[in-house]
């Protein structure tokens, strides 16, 4: 059974945030679950959710589907109308066996998830979080471009030599790497 990594979202599309978790996933061989939450509340709105969340959780949805099969993870997507969100989590995290829930931080603020929903989560936990720490000024730097590179190189030369016998490896010719472009570090 292939393990599963839950992607829990409430507000704020990050696209760097999406994108690492799906890197994450591939790393690991897992299936990412990325799972919409709607909060709908009980008492004093009886028309139920805001046509924004609506759409920001359908424009989550996407953008996970689109950047996954990019890069060849698989998925399986939820999205749930709930007034608890992290009772909802969990419940998903436990129907499905996530091996782990994923949540981003930066600068003491929630990323994908609001900081209360995570400090719940941390609270209640019924498997591995993983807690990604995200700087602002780590996204699109010349740094995260060559990490970000040098990662897919290294991840392409493991699937092909993947199931190799390590005694085949030793007499592999050597093969020229691509140059890569280094910038400043500034």
């Amino acid at each position: 059974m292939k393990k599963c990594l839950l992607l829990p979202f409430t507000h704020g599309v990050d696209s760097f945030a999406v994108e690492q978790a799906i890197r994450l996933a591939k790393s690991l061989d897992a299936i990412l679950i990325p799972l919409s939450i709607i909060f709908v509340a009980l008492e004093r709105r009886p028309g139920g959710a805001r046509l924004e969340h609506i759409q920001q959780s359908k424009d989550f949805l996407e953008m996970v589907k689109y950047k996954a099969a990019r890069l060849g993870v698989p998925l399986e997507r939820f999205e749930v109308f709930t007034p608890d969100v992290v009772d909802s989590i969990i419940i998903v995290a436990r129907e499905q066996g996530c091996e782990g829930i994923l949540l981003f931080v930066e600068d003491r603020r929630g990323v994908l998830l609001q900081a209360d929903e995570i400090k719940r989560l941390m609270e209640r936990a019924v498997c591995k979080l993983y807690i990604m720490h995200l700087r602002s000024d780590d996204k699109d730097t010349p740094v995260q471009s060559f990490r970000e590179r040098l990662s897919h190189l290294l991840f392409q030369r493991r699937q092909r030599y993947q199931g190799v016998p390590l005694e085949v490896l030793a007499y592999a010719e050597e093969e020229t790497m691509p140059s890569l472009e280094v910038g400043s570090l500034d």
